[in-house]
């Protein structure tokens, strides 16, 4: 990061800390903060106390026109080795407050989400079981519209408290969020944050509800690299076909480029074998995607998502995932 940021950045720092809305902290490497353990320093680390902190420094920041990004538990995630130039809020001290009213349960976007459907499981609450086996907050599954086991986050969200620039917190039917397959409103208007949002569950027996975590929770140590740095699916699968295994047919498992490497369990996650770069992990996706669309003329599209300066693709989007050296990415005319 440049002299001149820094030095902006140390402002925007000592100004967060006047504020007193929770912990800040300057160029703390995010590896610390992602499940890949990847990701270089973030110019401003910010860890609200409490809803009304968070909402009170996206605010500041965004009156401010100080550039900012909001993490949960890093999941999902492929975050620069050069680092963010922003203010990263984290939300899994700020926006962890669960109520149960029913069978309906308003949860804040910092709380894990295989918590939010342990939590569901002791009160005998239904819907929520496909969740055990989704690491992540409830904020990055809104964003991703995270599923397994035929169902998703879509399925259960009846509304959606956000905050968005110039308007402060309101509260929208989750209709109004556009869900999709891995896809949502919150990644076409990156602007948006979300704060909390209701799901509503049904009540059923409870055996039968931790039966059916633990049938899910077991497939996912079986099928899934669990205990290996790594981010999840690497890359959305091209209905009806599946990524795994159009990755597996090229012979991908056990490639690797650094210490990254295509995983020996599943072929669609790449794990961090030690000191993995994102830029490494950028060029074992490169390969892979090659690889598939040389066999199969199939164009797989990234469902983990880019934090950072311009190698992973311009803005919020980065569908080029193709290499190169200096200006970002190139896409070449296969």
């Amino acid at each position: 990061m440049k002299e001149t940021a820094l030095k902006e950045f140390a402002l925007v720092a000592r100004d967060l800390k006047s504020l007193e809305i929770g912990r800040v902290l300057e160029e703390e490497p995010l590896y610390r903060h992602t499940s890949f353990r990847i990701g270089g320093p973030a110019a401003v680390f910010l860890e609200p106390s409490g809803e009304e902190e968070m909402v009170a420094a996206l605010d500041w920041l965004h009156g401010r026109g100080i550039p900012m990004v909001v993490l949960g538990l890093g999941t999902n995630l492929l975050v620069s080795d050069r680092g963010v130039g922003a203010v990263v809020i984290s939300s899994v001290r700020s926006l962890r407050q669960v109520e149960f009213r029913g069978h309906l349960v308003r949860a804040g976007t910092g709380v894990g989400l295989v918590r939010l459907a342990h939590l569901a499981e002791a009160r005998g609450l239904s819907g929520l079981e496909f969740a055990v086996s989704i690491p992540g907050t409830l904020g990055g599954a809104l964003v991703m519209n995270a599923g397994a086991h035929g169902s998703a986050m879509a399925a259960v969200v009846r509304r959606v408290t956000i905050w968005q620039p110039g308007r402060g917190a309101e509260t929208l039917d989750g209709q109004a969020f556009e869900f999709d397959y891995r896809e949502s409103r919150f990644q076409r208007a990156p602007e948006l944050v979300a704060l909390s949002a209701e799901i509503e569950l049904e009540p059923a027996d409870p055996v039968a509800i931790r039966d059916r975590m633990a049938h899910f929770m077991e497939y996912r140590k079986r099928t899934q690299p669990v205990g290996e740095p790594n981010a999840g699916s690497v890359f959305k699968n091209p209905a009806p076909l599946y990524a795994g295994k159009l990755i597996d047919s090229v012979g991908a498992k056990g490639w690797r480029e650094g210490d990254a490497e295509v995983s020996a369990v599943h072929a669609n996650f790449i794990v961090n074998r030690g000191q993995a770069r994102a830029i490494e992990v950028l060029a074992l996706m490169r390969r892979v995607r090659r690889a598939v669309y040389q066999a199969y003329h199939v164009v797989l599209r990234p469902e983990i998502r880019w934090i950072g300066p311009p190698e992973g693709g311009a803005g919020t989007s980065w569908e080029n995932l193709w290499y190169a050296a200096g200006e970002g990415l190139t896409e070449p005319s296969a």
